[in-house]
């Protein structure tokens, strides 16, 4: 990787798309084939609101490599940014089926299907994305680890915990399982975020809802169960979630 290649890069991870542009324009100029640089041209376009010059940038770098994954992924970002969600769960579909082992590309493809009207598919993405997750985790301490960030993992919040990540497609999921009308796994889902990152299950869109699931009265606990601004209150006669199975 050259250095202007990689100060482009740290660019766009610093959320500086301005300079990274022009530094991936050089590139482009210069190197017209360069269809990595072409896809970050693409991304930081679209951050800077240049849809059209994105669009064209991040179909330079398909026509250009059709199986570089990240060029998928950047240009369901792109559509995103643009809450072309159909358009973007098209582009993050080509991304996993390119890289089916890619945690964040599976949550934004969930996103998108969500956005997009299609609640069953984006349960399936996020269950596979929480899945991965899982597989992160558990070969932490492996001898061959799977790759916990994309080099390009800025979309993400900077300096974001994995389980803050892991709990936001929880609620996620539950969101998506309520909308379904599976009140129970939504809440065990709910649950399962809440264990990994409380503040954000309580200021998620869930939260309230959980209120109107459950058959206790405001301030009452269900037997056996003391409510408190640590844990949530579960509805009567649902189950708590079971332990999910160690993957590796």
């Amino acid at each position: 990787m050259t250095q202007r290649f990689e100060d482009g890069v740290q660019h766009i991870r610093r959320r500086e798309y301005a300079p990274a542009a022009d530094e991936f324009f050089e590139i482009v100029r210069e190197s017209p084939t360069d269809a990595a640089a072409w896809s970050y041209y693409g991304i930081a376009l679209a951050h800077l609101g240049r849809g059209a010059d994105a669009e064209a940038a991040l179909s330079r770098a398909i026509s250009l490599s059709p199986q570089n994954e990240d060029a998928w992924f950047h240009l369901g970002i792109a559509r995103s940014l643009r809450d072309e969600w159909g358009e973007a769960a098209t582009a993050y579909q080509r991304a996993v089926a390119l890289a089916p082992n890619d945690m964040v590309a599976w949550h934004r493809l969930g996103v998108a299907l969500a956005e997009s009207g299609d609640e069953t598919g984006a349960s399936t993405a996020f269950e596979r994305a929480l899945v991965l997750s899982r597989e992160v985790e558990s070969s932490a301490n492996a001898e061959t680890r799977v790759p916990s960030h994309r080099m390009d993992d800025h979309i993400e919040e900077i300096g974001e915990k994995e389980g803050a990540r892991e709990a936001k497609s929880w609620l996620d999921l539950a969101l998506s399982l309520l909308s379904l009308g599976d009140e129970e796994e939504a809440v065990a889902a709910y649950e399962r975020a809440f264990n990994l990152d409380p503040e954000r299950a309580q200021h998620s869109l869930f939260h309230p809802m959980l209120k109107l699931l459950t058959a206790v009265d405001a301030g009452e606990a269900p037997p056996g169960e003391t409510p408190g601004p640590n844990r949530p209150e579960r509805p009567v006669g649902i189950r708590p979630p079971e332990p999910r199975p160690e993957v590796g």
